[in-house]
């Protein structure tokens, strides 16, 4: 892969050339598309079973989930679709109060309200809605708890 740069005047342009096979062009884009919405502070997300995309500000967001043949980002009761991949979404949303917790799931600390702990080693955060609950796998509890307690 080359990279090269050009400078210019006005607003910045990417253009991805390569054969549209090639599996690495689909992770280019993708991160491309990270960096983008991280900057823009906005995320889009089409709704579920539908055509159109919604431009949704992360803290609206309780948490993202892997399912079979992509992501799904769940919002105040709503679910919604990500053309990202869990592992991107936790990259470019971390800083903006995003964790992982388990293998599938990246949740909004700001949406978790409690979190208690199972005879398994496991924990359970109970999400604003008062409802949904969701599993904190032991190992990832450290890396929440440090989270939590450091603020970012």
């Amino acid at each position: 892969m080359k990279l090269r740069f050009e400078a210019a005047a006005g607003e910045a342009e990417v253009l991805v050339r390569g054969d549209a096979g090639d599996p690495e062009v689909p992770r280019i884009l993708a991160a491309l598309q990270s960096a983008c919405r991280a900057r823009q502070g906005q995320l889009l997300l089409r709704k579920a079973g539908t055509e159109r995309e919604y431009l949704l500000e992360p803290e609206q967001i309780d948490y993202f989930a892997a399912r079979e043949g992509g992501v799904l980002a769940r919002c105040g009761g709503e679910t919604y679709e990500s053309r990202l991949r869990l592992y991107e979404l936790c990259a470019a949303l971390r800083a903006q109060g995003f964790v992982q917790i388990s293998k599938g799931v990246v949740v909004n600390v700001r949406a978790v309200r409690a979190v208690e702990a199972e005879f398994s080693g496991n924990y359970t955060a109970l999400l604003r809605d008062g409802k949904t609950k969701l599993t904190i796998s032991r190992s990832y509890m450290r890396e929440f708890r440090n989270y939590v307690l450091e603020g970012r």
